[in-house]
């Protein structure tokens, strides 16, 4: 379900000063289905590819307790988180499932936060060209 906007920090299009594609990585590192954690101009990033060719770029970080969303496995569109299996959607961030483990510390979420302090998380534009993946970042 989701409960947070769109984060995106570069709007599709919209390169500027505030916004440079960097280089991230070589495109034949990045596999389909499998993640990786980079950095981007100081950002932590997780970076994949999409069964299907796609790549995407999302906050490297966790909402719930920031474990590294790079470590972390990829189904479909759905990332999961490798420490509490909170899963966020790649093409949007929006949150696709809070915290599902361990049982306790699922029922004491749900019980104690509301829908809408499970954050999304942020999206960036990514692009390929001549064998490279480029992300954009402030």
């Amino acid at each position: 379900m989701a409960v947070d906007a769109k984060k995106t920090e570069a709007p599709k299009g919209k390169e500027s000063t505030e916004y440079t594609f960097v280089s991230v990585c070589r495109s034949d590192e990045l596999p389909e289905g499998e993640v990786r954690q980079l950095t981007a101009r100081g950002k932590e990033i997780a970076v994949g590819r999409v069964v299907g060719g796609q790549p995407f770029a999302v906050g490297g970080r966790c909402s719930h307790l920031r474990a590294r969303l790079g470590k972390g496995k990829l189904e479909g569109t759905v990332l999961e988180c490798p420490w509490h299996g909170s899963r966020f959607d790649v093409t949007d961030g929006c949150v696709a499932m809070w915290v599902q483990r361990p049982g306790w510390l699922k029922l004491l979420n749900d019980a104690a936060f509301p829908a809408f302090m499970k954050q999304s998380i942020p999206t960036y534009d990514v692009k390929e060209e001549n064998g490279e993946v480029f992300v954009a970042v402030d």
